[in-house]
């Protein structure tokens, strides 16, 4: 099959999106598929790349990001028409939100057309755009979802909660996010243990707590901080960048936490993956539904990491993770809750290591990507025929 993928970005460039992308492109590649993905240029240059046998990646460059969120590539529908007519796709998989997903609706192509979706649009109150700007883009998503012949959902909780698909579901399917194994299996991690983010979880006398994710609104990580205080000893690693970052910094100062939280910034994956070897526990304490999924849940639990993930409502963390038999989950913006919480697993560890065990074998039975990809490529089958129901009962179940 030839599958031609329209993602907003690509590895290098990081992101839960970014990172299924690739993982799902290759594993269609190894499968015999034919795979083109078509991104905008980020860390990486414009152009071509070959990224393995049968799968190439073309970038074009982004002139601009509007209202900071959306990046505006000129060159995308001119590659997009380049690769229709050379390319030939037997499915077009375009994942959103997205701004280039809406280039393919122009072109009014016969091929089949599946929507990927991973999260609705949302807004910090602070940040929201204009109301006009917003009715214009839900009217040209309401029009890429009209197109579609199968719409993908990531969890159950999600499509049930989501209003954009509300009209749609007659033609959607739950397929949950997947992720490859990480190389090397659970142990991964020990070329890059000496640094300084890893060698601060080792450090710690206590429960080693680690949080990735974009410093953002939506993420909860301030919640975090307050819980820590609570809990003697506990040490928490954040990885990752965004606006929220002045704010937390001021949050540990008052907290009285320099010294047990770190703020680790951005990592490449050898480092990511020695704070996880070196950390007992996943934290994801997110705020709201803007957490669609959570696959840093999936990055802990092939690790055999315990989690503990806030259960907001019509997200996805609800989902990845069952409360008591492969983590915990608590209220979302409760600080006693999490502080409670991770207080347990601090004083057990018979249960990190039970939940992480169980946590494991959940990743290995729903979420390891060839069984993804194997779903998916039965939507793709069930689009070509223009015919895609609801998932069964058995697969929607958590």
């Amino acid at each position: 099959m030839r599958i031609l993928h329209c993602g907003k970005y690509f590895p290098p460039d990081r992101g839960g999106m970014e990172t299924f992308l690739r993982d799902l492109a290759l594993a269609q590649a190894r499968a015999g598929d034919r795979v083109l993905v078509l991104a905008n240029a980020g860390a990486a240059p414009a152009g071509r790349e070959d990224v393995a046998p049968g799968l190439a990646v073309v970038r074009a460059k982004v002139a601009f990001c509007a209202g900071g969120y959306a990046p505006v590539a000129p060159g995308l529908p001119l590659r997009f028409i380049q690769a229709a007519l050379a390319f030939r796709p037997d499915v077009l998989h375009v994942h959103a939100p997205n701004a280039a997903a809406l280039w393919p609706l122009l072109l009014h192509l016969r091929t089949p057309l599946v929507v990927h979706w991973h999260a609705d649009v949302s807004f910090p109150p602070e940040r929201r755009p204009p109301a006009a700007l917003l009715a214009a883009w839900s009217a040209l998503e309401g029009w890429m979802l009209r197109r579609a012949d199968a719409v993908v959902a990531t969890s159950p909780q999600y499509l049930a909660s989501s209003p954009a698909l509300a009209r749609f579901r007659d033609k959607c399917r739950v397929v949950p996010l997947g992720l490859a194994e990480p190389p090397d299996g659970a142990d991964q991690g020990e070329a890059d243990r000496d640094h300084p983010a890893a060698a601060f979880l080792r450090a710690a006398p206590g429960l080693k707590v680690l949080a990735v994710g974009r410093l953002s609104h939506y993420k909860g990580f301030s919640v975090l901080c307050q819980a820590a205080a609570k809990v003697p000893g506990a040490a928490v690693c954040l990885v990752g960048e965004g606006e929220e970052r002045p704010a937390l910094e001021r949050a540990v100062a008052g907290l009285g936490l320099a010294g047990r939280v770190l703020l680790a910034g951005g990592l490449d994956d050898a480092a990511l993956a020695a704070c996880y070897a070196a950390c007992d526990v996943l934290c994801l304490p997110s705020l709201s539904r803007s957490e669609a999924f959570g696959m840093v849940l999936l990055e802990a639990m092939a690790r055999g990491k315990a989690c503990v993930a806030a259960a907001v409502d019509g997200g996805g963390p609800g989902y990845v993770v069952q409360d008591g038999e492969t983590g915990l989950l608590v209220p979302p913006g409760d600080p006693a809750a999490l502080a409670a919480a991770l207080d347990r697993l601090a004083r057990d560890e018979r249960l990190r290591i039970r939940l992480g065990a169980a946590g494991r074998e959940r990743f290995a039975a729903r979420f390891r990507m060839e069984r993804v990809a194997a779903a998916l490529r039965e939507v793709y089958a069930a689009a070509r025929t223009h015919r895609c129901p609801l998932a069964p009962r058995e697969d929607a179940a958590p």
